[in-house]
């Protein structure tokens, strides 16, 4: 059972140590919103869910509403969790709220990619 999630876990660790690596950030801005690190947030989080998904995933060709939940609130969750924890323990690094907002983006899109993909 574990070696299903072993894809997702690699993952989350991945996440964990991007984000707990140190680097110059400055406060967020508007101008902001298309950055190279939204983007990244973006790109992350979406994967991440979709690799929930496929843990969560039980019947073939339908996906259940509680594995969307539960995928989503993982993988939106932890992303919350991160931004905490680089504001927390991190000097220098800030919460931003627009690393949040790109992370439920990539979360939902990955979501859909995976739906995609179930129809094809």
């Amino acid at each position: 059972m574990i070696k299903k999630f072993l894809p997702s876990i690699a993952w989350a660790i991945l996440i964990l140590y991007l984000s707990s690596t140190t680097s110059i950030n400055l406060p967020e801005s508007l101008r902001d919103i298309f950055s190279i690190d939204k983007i990244g947030h973006f790109g992350i989080y979406g994967i991440f869910t979709i690799l929930l998904l496929k843990v969560f995933h039980q019947k073939p060709l339908k996906l259940e509403k509680k594995e969307v939940y539960l995928a989503l609130t993982i993988s939106i969750l932890y992303g919350i969790g991160m931004e905490v924890m680089q504001y927390t323990f991190f000097p220098g690094r800030y919460f931003e709220n627009l690393d949040i907002i790109a992370n439920i983006i990539g979360s939902f899109t990955g979501l859909l990619f995976y739906k995609l993909y179930l129809k094809k």
